[in-house]
């Protein structure tokens, strides 16, 4: 975010805190099913959606109505949100309502959409390691496409940070990753698999053991501690290490029996869903009982998303927002660090 952004969230974020209420600060968006890649692990298996898309003006005016209950941050996703064909109007009614655009894509069509690209405040671009790796994963033939897609990026002076997924084909590629983001001066962020939609996918044959996977962790958090340019604070990454079994993604209804970061989920983060459907949370698809926003209007959309029952995950990206929203101090510090640095 830049400093404007910045400082309204966190204004906000300290008004609810006092009044305790809610305001959606950070909403991803996915704005098609369409996709143009078959990643084995796709929590949704989206490539393999019919749904119609949104009509343009339904996205339009979803985006003033989510300015109007306080939004300060949008990313947009898929699918493959670049699929549009008007993706630069999206982009340009976001910026219009004052609000970051932020984009998470495969980067195959980066190139063909860099006017577009260039209005938006950042993308995020996954790449799952070196190309034997990577295409285990995402697809034979995609690494050089998504490399060309970054390299395309760059160029054109857009914004860039990378995700990697970690699984059992690339759990040893972290330190690949952080070798490319260095040498092409952005940042690399880790995740790891996401909880599944019941019925679209099973991804449980990505998933490395628990050893694997905390050894990634810890190496992520090492790295980021000794400087490496790694997206998140290396509490996320050493909490992931501490995750006493990766099988149980998210926790439900109970309190963990461990020291664990609070979901803020539903409070101060929406996801809406390219069905209508809007969530606290991608990883509740399926799992919680959503409304449509076409059907039920958005702000009843949002207000059923403060009824949720999810306690806990292991998810880097969501614990380094849970941490800013219960005003973790070590991290809200790296993001300021992080706004001077103009990350």
């Amino acid at each position: 975010m830049g400093i404007y952004n910045r400082a309204a969230f966190m204004l906000t974020l300290f008004r609810d805190h006092i009044f305790k209420s809610r305001t959606p600060l950070v909403v991803v968006l996915n704005v098609t099913f369409r996709c143009n890649l078959r990643c084995g692990y796709c929590y949704g298996q989206y490539f393999d959606r019919q749904d119609e898309d949104f009509k343009t003006d339904e996205l339009l005016s979803l985006i003033d109505g989510l300015a109007k209950l306080g939004t300060r941050s949008i990313t947009l996703g898929g699918g493959e949100p670049l699929i549009r064909d008007d993706i630069g109007l999206i982009v340009e009614r976001i910026k219009k309502n004052k609000i970051e655009c932020g984009f998470n894509t495969n980067g195959i069509l980066v190139g063909k959409r860099i006017e577009s690209l260039k209005k938006a405040d950042m993308i995020c671009v996954s790449i799952d390691g070196p190309k034997e790796k990577n295409d285990l994963n995402r697809g034979a033939g995609s690494f050089e496409k998504i490399m060309a897609g970054i390299d395309a990026a760059l160029a054109a002076g857009i914004k860039v940070h990378t995700t990697t997924v970690i699984t059992r084909y690339n759990y040893d590629a972290v330190d690949w990753v952080v070798e490319m983001a260095r040498n092409k001066g952005i940042q690399a962020e880790f995740n790891f698999l996401f909880n599944q939609s019941e019925g679209k996918t099973d991804s449980d044959s990505f998933m490395a053991d628990n050893q694997k996977l905390k050894a990634a962790a810890n190496r992520i958090a090492d790295l980021k501690a000794k400087g490496a340019p790694i997206l998140f604070s290396e509490k996320v990454y050493r909490y992931v290490a501490d995750w006493p079994d990766f099988s149980q993604r998210i926790i439900l209804g109970k309190t963990p029996d461990f020291d664990y970061i609070p979901c803020s989920a539903g409070r101060f983060m929406m996801f809406i869903d390219a069905d209508g459907k809007v969530y606290p949370c991608v990883q509740l698809i399926d799992v919680f009982k959503a409304l449509d926003f076409r059907q039920s209007g958005l702000k009843a959309a949002w207000d059923n998303c403060g009824q949720h029952q999810c306690r806990a995950c292991y998810f880097p990206c969501f614990n380094e927002f849970n941490s800013i929203m219960t005003l973790n101090p070590k991290v809200i510090a790296s993001q300021v660090i992080n706004t001077i640095k103009g990350r």
